[in-house]
């Protein structure tokens, strides 16, 4: 259904019918949960690239490489629970 059949549909109901579909759009979620992955992927590099603005490649080096040369070994709970 395009957005014109939509509208048409919606001039033909009930003025209790769209209060009720009123009220199930204001239920909806979020903008942000509606987005399309590929504007998600868009906003999210967005905002990646201003984490490196002001800092050099030098610096954007280092903070790589301390997030992927060490490998943790995630914290064994049971040991601590014996």
């Amino acid at each position: 259904m395009v957005l014109e059949e939509i509208m048409r549909a919606v001039s033909d109901l009930s003025d209790e019918e769209r209060r009720l579909l009123l009220q199930h759009i204001d239920n909806l979620p979020e903008q942000a949960t509606r987005l399309m992955p590929k504007e998600r992927t868009r906003r999210l590099n967005a905002a990646l690239d201003l984490l490196g603005d002001g800092l050099s490649q030098a610096q954007l080096d280092e903070m790589t490489a301390a997030m992927t040369e060490d490998y943790i070994e995630a914290w064994d709970e049971s040991l601590w629970t014996q």
